[in-house]
């Protein structure tokens, strides 16, 4: 396998067990003060009006942390001179984490949030961590 394919397959896999630790630990750090509803058609609500805010912004932050770290790993295992690894693999953890968002019934803000807070942050992993004397192809 090459470089850049492991590189991608390292980054999806790290950040989205970061996100799934995260979606573990935000209900133990905020728990809801009253019970998930056991009707399908009440959870979308409960989730935008009765989960604190704490922990809504805490899985927001985790995202932001998981993509980073994505986005740090593919870089640093692709040679550091390539930008599509991490590309690759911050993307697909972004449409990962907005399927999660969708099936869960997340508020709109935390979707929205979500689609502009991977690629930004991917980019700054890789700006940060890249070799500093290589022509890049973008």
């Amino acid at each position: 396998m090459k470089k850049s394919t492991i590189a991608i397959l390292v980054g999806i896999i790290i950040g989205g067990l970061f996100v799934a630790l995260g979606e573990t630990l935000a209900p133990a750090l905020f728990p809801p003060k009253t019970p998930y509803p056991t009707d399908p058609t009440k959870v979308a609500d409960f989730i935008a009006n009765d989960l604190p805010f704490m922990y809504k912004f805490v899985l927001v932050l985790n995202w932001g942390i998981a993509a980073f770290l994505a986005g740090i790993l593919s870089t640093a295992i692709s040679g550091r001179t390539s930008l599509q690894p991490m590309l690759a693999s911050v993307a697909v953890l972004n449409i990962l984490v907005l399927i999660n968002s969708f099936l869960r019934g997340y508020p709109q803000w935390m979707i929205i949030t979500s689609l502009f807070l991977f690629i930004p942050l991917g980019l700054i992993a890789y700006f940060l961590i890249r070799k500093k004397k290589v022509d890049e192809n973008l």
